[in-house]
């Protein structure tokens, strides 16, 4: 199905890759723990989007900031150093739940937010240094792909545990996760630019990365559909919870079937990329904005039916649209930025992304508490349609 070369003849990246695996399997098993305590304790829609806003709120606020530091220092530190940090913040979780201390929720999801900041926008930046170009939209497809295996086996997995044997035991497995990555990035062995002292200011650096955003016409595109997309988009990770518990009526078990879903959908969409794009650059293009159409047509349809066939089979449908978003956004960015600046620029697109996303979560928690579900889904199906229709617009008829 996929192309596993790249892993079987590439030691660094294969360890990369692994440290995903590890990484992103536990945090699914976060993903539908936090999700169950939330809506148990507090039955509440907006809670459960305040917090998933305190766990991103650190990419939002600090994630700019931090990107010169991201392309400055050698990125296998900071990446190791991120993964035990996370896993110590993974545990706290569990004496929330021993304690039943609903502010650990919220103030460790900060921490956890805080001590993950750098991971995406290092590891991003450095894949290109370890993978040839040739490689990097089978490398994206790949990627993809293993998120949405991750999400079926993670979040089936992450329902039965916090179902049976209960959500401190999720958190538990979520924090081991993070040591298996880490110890997967102490195997990892690459060259780095040795770029000494600084060559220039660290404000200096900082504008370099926001005029990078400003003059480069794909970033910049794709930077302002994730802002507009992100307004929208945390309203999908506060339904799933609400559809499987309160609509559906199956619980935990309910919400890990739906992400489960989830998963085999952005793995089909992640294997079409493959299939179909490879090294084909203006298809790359068009699928790019085609998807987000896709995308918005079956989000809005997804909430608009009270039955679990019906809804799955949306659901499937909008997640292969976004299995195809993913590794193109991805694609994209690097194929258009130089070394040596690919960190700020995946820094600023995550951490705007991110942003909007966190203020998204508690925006569409209170809209679908005053709204209801289905309107609220219309909306968010429309912000996706501008999305890929803008995109179009700009790139439809010409190379990006």
């Amino acid at each position: 199905m996929f192309r596993f070369d790249v892993l079987r003849r590439n030691r660094n990246y294969r360890n990369l890759f692994w440290a995903k695996v590890g990484s992103g399997f536990g945090d699914w098993f976060n993903q539908v723990a936090i999700s169950e305590v939330t809506l148990q304790w507090t039955h509440s829609a907006a809670a459960m989007g305040l917090v998933l806003l305190c766990r991103s709120l650190p990419v939002v606020l600090l994630g700019p900031f931090v990107s010169p530091w991201v392309d400055r220092f050698r990125k296998r530190p900071q990446l190791f150093l991120s993964d035990l940090l996370r896993a110590v913040f993974a545990l706290l979780y569990a004496l929330a739940v021993i304690w039943k201390a609903e502010w650990i929720l919220y103030a460790n999801s900060v921490l956890l937010g805080f001590s993950g900041l750098v991971f995406s926008p290092a590891r991003q930046a450095a894949i290109p240094q370890v993978v040839a170009q040739e490689d990097w939209v089978n490398v994206g497809a790949l990627e993809s792909g293993a998120s949405g295996v991750l999400q079926i086996v993670g979040a089936a997995s992450g329902g039965l545990v916090a179902a049976f044997m209960g959500p401190t035991f999720a958190f538990v497995v979520n924090a081991a996760s993070y040591l298996a990555s880490a110890v997967a990035i102490a195997r990892s062995r690459w060259e780095e630019p040795e770029r000494g002292r600084w060559a220039v200011s660290y404000f200096t650096s900082l504008r370099q990365g926001f005029d990078e955003a400003a003059h480069n016409k794909v970033v910049r595109a794709i930077i302002l559909i994730g802002i507009s997309w992100g307004f929208a988009g945390g309203g999908y990770y506060v339904v799933i919870p609400l559809l499987g518990s309160q609509i559906y009526h199956m619980g935990a078990l309910g919400i890990g079937l739906l992400y489960a879903v989830d998963g085999i959908g952005v793995l089909v969409g992640a294997d079409l990329v493959r299939r179909f794009t490879r090294e084909h650059h203006r298809r790359a293009i068009l699928w790019y904005g085609w998807a987000y159409i896709g995308q918005a047509i079956f989000f809005a349809l997804l909430t608009q039916s009270p039955w679990l066939a019906a809804g799955a089979a949306m659901l499937l449908l909008m997640r292969i649209a976004s299995g195809v978003i993913i590794p193109l956004d991805t694609y994209l960015l690097q194929s258009n930025t130089k070394e040596g600046i690919r960190g700020r620029v995946f820094a600023l697109h995550g951490s705007t992304y991110g942003g909007v996303m966190q203020l998204s979560y508690a925006l569409s928690g209170l809209a679908f508490v005053s709204w209801g579900i289905p309107h609220t889904g219309i909306l968010i199906g429309l912000i996706s349609l501008v999305c890929g229709v803008s995109w179009l617009a700009q790139f439809g008829r010409r190379t990006a």
